[in-house]
């Protein structure tokens, strides 16, 4: 297959979590350019948790906030917030069963309880830290995607009751979840941004290792799970490369003759 774009998802892929970006990883991601093969990230960070990520890549297309906002060199050519009616009842929710939430708009974010172990844990490893939520502040922003701090096993209170949203965790021990709208995911912004780019699906190879990297890898002609991936998403994957701390975005690429 002549492939034309590969897109990399971030954490637990091209980066290691709680590392830096590789000199082999970054060395990949110029010899892709070098084969005149466009590289995009897909990711569920926020754009400004990105910003390191985008300087020492060089990428300039990129869909953030799991497929909810996308970009293409530079300028916004997606985005889907979570309607207002919905952010309501995860608001009550959250008040009544006193689960912190993150809520996450395109230029900031805010966080309703800033000593709650589970927001302390969530945030102990990065290098940003949050602020405290004005009251009207979801009301106020467009918000693209929440984190959800609880337990595992709560997180059914919110699943029945809110089904226009999704939730995942982190991993498989974090008690913390990704929250996005049901009807989008990676893929779904990534079919935006392949439209922009006059490339088809099929034309594209992914790398992923979390839940939230499912349907963008059945979505492209190459899937290729991280070594460290979840088992969930080796099992949709077409290829499954060493782990991020063994450089397997390079390996895989070696892999499929691409660099």
């Amino acid at each position: 297959m002549n492939y034309k774009v590969v897109i990399l998802d971030i954490d637990g892929t091209i980066l290691p979590h709680g590392k830096t970006l590789s000199h082999a990883t970054k060395d990949a991601v110029q010899r892709l350019r070098e084969n005149h093969l466009k590289v995009v990230i897909a990711t569920g960070r926020a754009p400004y948790f990105t910003e390191s990520i985008i300087q020492e890549t060089g990428v300039d297309s990129m869909v953030f906030f799991n497929g909810s906002y996308a970009f293409h060199e530079g300028k916004e050519i997606y985005k889907s917030a979570i309607e207002k009616h919905v952010l309501e009842r995860v608001h009550q929710l959250s008040n009544d069963y006193q689960h912190p939430l993150t809520y996450l708009s395109k230029t900031n974010f805010r966080v309703t309880d800033l000593s709650h172990p589970f927001v302390v844990e969530a945030y102990q490893h990065d290098p940003w830290k949050p602020e405290l939520a004005p009251p009207q502040f979801w009301t106020d922003q467009e918000i693209y995607q929440l984190f959800l701090h609880c337990d595992v096993e709560e997180e059914s209170h919110y699943q029945t009751k809110v089904p226009e949203l999704d939730f995942r965790r982190w991993s498989s021990g974090a008690r913390t979840c990704d929250v996005n709208l049901t009807n989008s995911n990676k893929a779904v912004g990534l079919n935006k941004l392949l439209e922009k780019l006059g490339i088809a699906p099929d034309e594209a190879v992914a790398f992923g290792d979390g839940l939230n990297d499912l349907e963008m890898l059945s979505l492209v002609g190459m899937g290729v799970a991280m070594g460290n991936a979840r088992d969930e998403l080796k099992k949709v994957a077409n290829m499954v490369t060493l782990t991020a701390e063994e450089d397997g975005v390079r390996y895989g690429l070696e892999r499929l003759g691409l660099i």
